[in-house]
């Protein structure tokens, strides 16, 4: 819940100073959060203790979850890291705050992301990558490329037939779309700023046939409109950048899924990755 989600729900009675706190805090919120609780305090005539109290009445752990919630709340509506600097600042930066805050936020996006997950999404697209004779398809551009990098490599060792595409890759990306049908899965990541290109990719995906698995920051993202499945990870920040923990959680669970459902093909696959990493240990061992 946020800040004006837990007043309401809040059905004790408040005090005159708590009152007019809660009145600016909903008059500037997210906003107003984003200042200290002695600044917040100022401005209503009381003391940073209050603030804190009253807060805790609403049940907020301390005064940094509020303002991890109000600075998340901000960033959400800002789209590039130039915007979101001055959201993100903080009274206090040295460096035990930034891993505080770094901290909260990540804690807050798993919370939030595995609070609100499809698990109906989730369980479609487990059955999707793991379908007899799919041809899975990774992509993600961008700030994305870690994270389909990140899965197709652990993807390579539960399937058989898992192609990362990239923009940059040998191929032009539309010449890597030509042989698309109806056996084609496409595991899909964009966040924002979204990638055209992503977006374009997932759309002709879909007319082709092919089936669409998205993970992204937003169910309003571009490509979501195309995809058949939509995986959504909060990624708010305590910095200009946008955290991609909650996102890269989600794909562990992923992986863990289609693990288990292709446990015996795992198994084998292990079991024969270890003759080429054997065969370049004795080469290199050779050439020493």
């Amino acid at each position: 819940m946020n800040l004006n989600q837990r007043i309401a729900g809040y059905g004790r009675k408040l005090s005159k100073t708590e009152r007019l706190l809660v009145e600016e805090m909903q008059a500037r919120y997210p906003q107003g959060l984003l200042e200290s609780a002695t600044a917040l305090a100022k401005k209503v005539g009381t003391s940073a203790s209050t603030v804190v109290r009253l807060l805790a009445k609403l049940g907020y752990e301390s005064y940094a979850q509020a303002q991890m919630e109000a600075r998340a709340e901000v960033t959400a509506r800002l789209a590039s890291p130039g915007e979101r600097a001055d959201a993100v600042g903080s009274d206090n930066s040295s460096a035990r705050a930034c891993l505080n805050n770094a901290l909260l936020h990540d804690q807050h996006n798993l919370k939030e992301t595995f609070a609100s997950i499809d698990v109906a999404a989730f369980e479609s697209a487990v059955r999707l990558l793991t379908q007899r004779k799919a041809r899975v398809h990774v992509l993600g551009l961008r700030q994305a490329a870690p994270l389909a990098s990140h899965v197709a490599l652990y993807l390579n060792m539960c399937l058989p037939a898992v192609t990362p595409m990239a923009a940059a890759g040998p191929l032009p990306l539309e010449d890597q779309l030509l042989w698309i049908d109806d056996a084609d899965v496409l595991l899909a990541f964009t966040f924002r700023r979204y990638s055209v290109a992503a977006a374009g990719a997932v759309k002709y995906f879909r007319q082709r046939g092919g089936k669409v698995v998205l993970v992204t920051d937003s169910a309003s993202a571009p490509a979501a409109a195309s995809a058949h499945h939509v995986l959504v990870a909060r990624s708010s920040s305590a910095s200009p950048f946008d955290s991609y923990t909650a996102a890269f959680s989600v794909c562990n669970a992923l992986l863990a899924a289609v693990a288990q459902r292709r446990k015996q093909a795992l198994g084998d696959a292990l079991e024969r990755g270890e003759e080429p990493w054997d065969a370049q240990w004795i080469r290199q061992q050779g050439s020493a």
